[in-house]
């Protein structure tokens, strides 16, 4: 099955800072960059599950944007579909708190300005997607089999709109709070899928999972590797709350560690697996 992920592609800064009684100054512990954007999260993992994944976007003429096209291609997603566009690279900063929590500050860049999306797909997952933008994506190629995850920035800013959008995909992913907000909005959805942080996740009218329980360090990239986990057993088949299994096991894995999308290949994520009995 050939899979097509679609919107945002960010450098992530990656800042650890430690607890201050200095409400204006904190100290940075650990600073990291990496690669990031919930477009290019998601297809990462997806490819760390064995799947053949198409990462569709824009970067910038920059070092940032040079950086991160190698850096997806060595993590084995196909990035002939992205665009490169005169500008900078999308940039997220992330503050992370000494108990993993984290408060986010982006710079769309080069995704803002993205628009075309190239068919020829069997499943289109759109990450981040302004909601203009995705309309006029899906009613280009008349694409059919998507799932929509509209992050909270575009979810709380045009809720109608994304309702719209959000009945027509197969499967819709938020978090509790933009599933609170966005609820009264929905006339008619398909599979939706909340994420619940340390309570696990629901499909809702469905089947719930508690979370495992790991130490966690930063919830960065957290949502997005649950949703990469989830449409990787939804698409082989797989029960709700099998697909919710895989989901939480992914998203647990990442906020393990620092970073969107930390170091770990196939072997950790099988060995995490029998740990924890979720049958990839």
């Amino acid at each position: 099955m050939r899979i097509s992920v679609v919107g945002n592609i960010n450098i992530d800064l990656n800042a650890v800072i430690g607890d201050s009684v200095n409400s204006e100054e904190n100290r940075i512990k650990k600073l990291g960059l990496s690669s990031g954007g919930s477009a290019a999260n998601t297809a990462i993992i997806l490819s760390r599950l064995g799947r053949e994944v198409f990462l569709q976007g824009a970067v910038g003429d920059d070092l940032f944007g040079d950086y991160l096209i190698e850096r997806l291609s060595r993590e084995r997603v196909e990035t002939g579909y992205i665009k490169v566009l005169s500008g900078g690279t999308g940039l997220c900063f992330a503050a992370i708190g000494e108990q993993g929590q984290r408060h986010l500050y982006t710079y769309r860049g080069a995704n803002e300005r993205y628009e075309t999306v190239a068919g020829g797909f069997d499943f289109y997952h759109f990450a981040g997607i302004a909601t203009g933008q995705l309309s006029v994506m899906l009613n280009s190629l008349n694409i059919e089999r998507f799932s929509y995850n509209p992050g909270g920035i575009v979810t709380f800013e045009r809720p109608r709109e994304v309702s719209k959008l959000a009945e027509r995909a197969e499967v819709l992913f938020l978090n509790e709070t933009e599933w609170a907000f966005l609820s009264p909005f929905l006339n008619r959805t398909n599979t939706v899928v909340v994420t619940m942080g340390a309570a696990g996740s629901r499909i809702e009218s469905g089947p719930s999972v508690e979370a495992l329980p790991v130490e966690v360090v930063d919830t960065t990239g957290a949502g997005d590797a649950f949703n990469a986990g989830f449409l990787h057993a939804y698409l082989s088949g797989r029960q709700g709350s099998d697909c919710l299994k895989v989901g939480n096991l992914l998203g647990a894995i990442v906020a393990m560690h620092v970073g969107a999308t930390p170091e770990f290949e196939y072997g950790y994520i099988l060995e995490k697996s029998e740990l924890y009995k979720v049958k990839l």
